[in-house]
């Protein structure tokens, strides 16, 4: 009897660590929000860097309500039409772009919402004009649809000299 119970107890020890590493295993491959988020910016910034407009259009809600605001702007752009076809200027007004953050972004997610601020730097040459070379402030806005974090708001500002 002694015996037998000596036997469960090695086969138990034996066995969480097994279970506890198999159990992790789903754990440590999904991303967190906090980690998807951060990676959508990243992409964003990438989209932007690439001057590529099917990107930039995976990373927006394409709904009636999202909002971009460019560091050039004068006005709020509204809608995933207006917003999809002022991209398409902003990124045909470069003929190559960089943009890095220099400060990673200051995160905050509340349910199904996240807004990240950050300081972007911008290096690029226009296709008219001089080069550009300067920080910006960017304040993102992104909605969960899903196990997706899409972007529904971008605001862009130069920072003063």
């Amino acid at each position: 009897m002694i015996r037998l119970n000596a036997l469960a107890i090695k086969s138990l020890l034996l066995l969480v660590p097994v279970v506890a590493l198999f159990s992790g295993v789903g754990n440590a491959q999904q991303k967190s929000d906090a980690d998807n988020v951060k990676a959508t910016l990243d992409e964003f910034h990438a989209a932007q860097s690439t001057l590529d407009i099917r990107k930039m259009e995976e990373l927006w809600a394409h709904d009636a309500y999202v909002m971009y605001i460019g560091p050039r702007d004068k006005a709020i752009t509204v809608g995933w039409d207006a917003v999809k076809k002022k991209w398409d200027a902003t990124l045909n007004f470069w003929t190559e772009l960089k943009v890095t953050i220099s400060d990673a972004p200051h995160l905050h997610i509340n349910g199904g919402v996240a807004w990240a601020d950050s300081i972007a730097n911008v290096v690029g040459t226009p296709k008219n004009g001089p080069p550009v070379n300067g920080p910006t402030f960017e304040s993102i806005v992104l909605e969960k649809r899903g196990d997706r974090w899409l972007i529904v708001s971008d605001s862009t500002s130069r920072m003063p000299q």
